[in-house]
């Protein structure tokens, strides 16, 4: 029963770790199409602006926002700027560049694995290895360690899809809650970071 609810709890913790996570990262600046409103203030030209929110893990586009803004006439727009926003979202080096390499698997989980070749029964002890190591080691951790740790967890997502039909449906929670987990961790390390820096 005390599982279940810690289960239960890791579950409903995970929508809010995913939307914690997403990170708005680029904004394009175009000028505005040559019908604009009469109420462009004078000496101003319009232009709009696009700003998308990428999701960490896949980094696809979860929300495009645009906006017109006004700037003086004659400004040329920027060709693309990239702006790193700071808010409730995870700093730079906490979002992973990518799925790590079996190196890195390897030297994080402290056993020799090459992903790809990884079987359910492998791929469960993987994944059990790398919450261990989390349990352990997180309380030392900086904002590159839990990237890290997160681009280890990528890789083993990826293969996780590719073996997906063949686990058992116990094995699919299992592997669910940890995954859970280790969002709920990693969130909320980075939002005691965020209160504790305006104490």
């Amino acid at each position: 029963m005390k599982n279940l609810r810690l289960f239960a709890a890791l579950l409903l913790a995970l929508p809010l770790a995913a939307a914690a996570q997403t990170t708005p990262t680029k904004t394009t600046t175009t000028p505005a199409p040559a019908s604009t409103p009469a109420t462009v203030p004078p000496g101003m030209q319009p232009q709009t602006e696009v700003t998308e929110d990428l999701d960490p893990a896949t980094g696809k586009v979860i929300r495009r926002t645009t906006r017109t803004i006004y700037v003086p006439a004659g400004t040329a727009a920027p060709s693309s700027t990239t702006t790193k926003t700071t808010t409730s979202s995870p700093t730079t080096a906490d979002v992973p560049a990518g799925p790590a390499t079996d190196a890195q698997v390897t030297t994080f989980l402290r056993k020799k694995t090459t992903v790809s070749t990884l079987t359910t029964t492998g791929l469960l002890d993987a994944y059990s290895r790398f919450m261990d190591r989390v349990h352990s080691d997180r309380s030392g951790w900086n904002a590159a360690d839990w990237a890290n740790a997160s681009a280890v967890l990528s890789r083993l997502n990826g293969r996780y899809e590719q073996l997906r039909g063949s686990f058992s449906f116990d094995d699919k929670v299992n592997i669910r809650a940890q995954q859970a987990e280790y969002q709920a961790l990693r969130t909320g390390r980075q939002i005691s970071e965020q209160v504790s820096d305006k104490l």
